[in-house]
């Protein structure tokens, strides 16, 4: 049942999420704990691994709002050499979250998630969505991206979406979708507050459902300077009959959750549902451009 432009990639994937509590403050010591978990995670047979938001520095800001362009890098560089050094040795995928800065212009950086994998440094997502004062800083360090790009691995064409991009605005997934992607990451830093364990669970469960593909929601866990996050990371996708279903979930503590994922069982709930036949892309188009035509 698995369509001929994806036969060329593996029938199956392990993929896995980091319930990550970080060292915040701290890159070097950030990048050590990293490894190990890289490390454990190749032991535990895991394809593809998922880190959070900001794993590399810690998500929340200092009060001066200088610690993530201190640690920022450019990607590639050495962060990312270096655990793209294990990745190639151990043959596992790595989504990391991290602080960058553009490589043209040094007071410019991004939130930014770089894949790694067996062939080294493969590609680069950067945070569309910046969240803004009172609730967030984002907006005070970073810049936001202007891409929606899939990455090419052995197990097909994967997407990767950062917190809000993922949370709020689903038709980046249908686009990740539609470019190729059968597996959608989401790299969060999701704060502790009322209803968040449901929260991370079904919409990463819906973003499934909507494009019938595999999605993995990587958060962080734990206190940082002020800031307390309450892990849940969750792994969903469909599984006939179900067209929801939580294939793995964590905790409020530090672990790595994991699920074999089929590619043929997913294509065969694709061809039942005929999702491609249904889509009226003529009628979600013009509505697009009436809405862009009206704000212009």
């Amino acid at each position: 049942m698995i369509p001929e432009q994806y036969r060329q990639y593996e029938d199956t994937v392990t993929l896995g999420c980091v319930n990550y509590g970080s060292i915040w403050n701290d890159k070097a010591a950030s990048i050590g704990k990293v490894k190990t978990l890289i490390g454990e995670a190749a032991d535990q047979g895991i394809n593809i691994l998922v880190f959070p938001e900001l794993s590399l520095s810690g998500y929340e800001s200092n009060e001066d709002n200088t610690m993530h362009r201190e640690f920022a890098e450019t990607i590639p560089g050495p962060a990312t050499e270096e655990i793209a050094a294990l990745t190639k040795q151990l043959d596992i995928y790595v989504i990391l979250g991290m602080p960058e800065r553009d490589p043209g212009d040094a007071a410019t950086c991004y939130i930014s998630c770089p894949l790694l994998g067996p062939e080294g440094f493969i590609g680069n997502y950067r945070k569309l969505h910046l969240g803004t004062p009172p609730l967030f800083r984002e907006s005070l360090c970073f810049t936001g991206g202007d891409s929606v790009p899939v990455f090419a691995t052995r197990y097909g064409p994967i997407g990767i979406q950062i917190c809000a991009d993922f949370w709020v605005f689903p038709e980046l997934s249908r686009i990740l979708m539609l470019k190729g992607a059968r597996i959608i990451v989401n790299s969060t830093a999701s704060m502790s507050m009322p209803g968040r364990p449901f929260y991370i669970t079904s919409m990463t469960a819906a973003r499934a459902t909507e494009n019938m593909v595999y999605t993995a929601s990587a958060n962080l866990v734990g206190k940082e300077r002020t800031l307390s996050y309450y892990g849940c990371s969750t792994i969903a996708g469909p599984s006939y009959p179900r067209f929801s279903h939580i294939h793995a979930q964590a905790e409020d503590k530090e672990e790595i959750v994991s699920a074999t994922l089929s590619f043929d069982k997913l294509h065969r709930f694709r061809e039942a549902v005929s999702l491609d036949k249904l889509r009226r892309s003529d009628v979600i188009r013009n509505e697009f451009n009436q809405l862009d035509t009206s704000r212009n």
